[in-house]
């Protein structure tokens, strides 16, 4: 007989921690380095993200790591020893190896455990994006979907995720490749702000330049009231890296904009905020494929 199925998540899904808990599923956490000693990401328990940016505000550079193979090997056999079904909801693929990684530990127990039903899906998102769709995967898991059907669920509904977001620092996301270093040097110059995307494929695509940062909170605010589909239905989300003041700014230009049901403000952690620094603000929401 199946026990009962267990939902796990990773901590790059920057939940607040009180959400994580009151869901009931399991994590696992990303490790990541800073000012020389290494860290687990667990949503800011054990070192506050304010610590976090202030230590990057300060001149260190942190770097963070795959998940172990190890954990995804311990974890994934402890549950088929036990019978009970999962289903892992991951980082998206195009910017980490942890998903790949673990689909291998997949296979390595499935060689040892034949019956076991070990499910994972790649969320093709991260941070913010990646919380939204997990927040709503764990609220039917928690209803007692079969994971079978959350599995399909998540498949089906994650080109629907709209994740746009602005960086402070443009430097930070040179320093990680994931800007041309001319275009940085020259948008640190005029005040430019890109704005960005976890595109459909899971890879960071950047969608335009604005000029000045209150232009680009408001740009936030607009892509919400265009492009969320029966925004009075929905629970969308409002992340920050340690900016909470234009976190709470950015919800009441949505406000002004257009009716949600509900807002949930996420701290983006240690995962993603290496690479985007102090400052990131950003807006998830179910809407139109992008």
């Amino acid at each position: 007989m199946s026990g009962k199925p267990v939902l796990i998540i990773d901590s790059c899904s920057d939940l607040p921690a009180e959400i994580v808990e009151a869901l009931g599923v399991e994590v696992l956490n990303f490790p990541y380095t800073i000012a020389g000693e290494e860290h687990l990401d667990d949503f800011g328990r054990s070192q506050s993200h304010a610590d976090f940016y202030a230590a990057m505000r300060a001149g260190d550079h942190p770097t963070t790591a795959q998940i172990p193979r190890a954990v995804f090997l311990e974890t994934f056999r402890a549950h088929a020893a036990a019978g009970e079904p999962v289903l892992y909801l991951g980082f998206s693929s195009a910017l980490s190896g942890t998903f790949d990684v673990g689909w291998l530990a997949r296979q390595d127990v499935l060689a040892e455990f034949p019956d076991a039903e070990i499910r994972l899906v790649d969320t093709k998102a991260a941070a913010v994006a990646e919380g939204l769709l997990v927040y709503e995967a764990a609220l039917r898991w928690r209803d007692g979907m079969p994971l079978a059907e959350i599995e399909a669920w998540a498949t089906a509904q994650r080109p629907r995720l709209n994740g746009w977001f602005i960086v402070d620092d443009l430097e930070t996301l040179r320093r990680g490749g994931r800007l041309h270093g001319a275009v940085a040097a020259a948008g640190s110059l005029l005040d430019v702000k890109p704005l960005l995307r976890v595109a459909d494929d899971g890879k960071l695509e950047v969608r335009k330049s604005i000029r000045g940062r209150q232009k680009s909170m408001r740009t936030l605010a607009d892509l919400v009231a265009e492009r969320a589909e029966a925004p009075e239905t929905q629970t969308i989300a409002v992340a920050h890296g340690d900016c909470a003041e234009d976190a709470a700014r950015l919800r009441e230009l949505i406000a002004d904009r257009v009716a949600v049901k509900d807002v949930i403000t996420m701290e983006v952690g240690p995962v993603i905020g290496t690479h985007t620094g102090p400052g990131m603000l950003a807006v998830v929401f179910w809407g139109a494929t992008q």
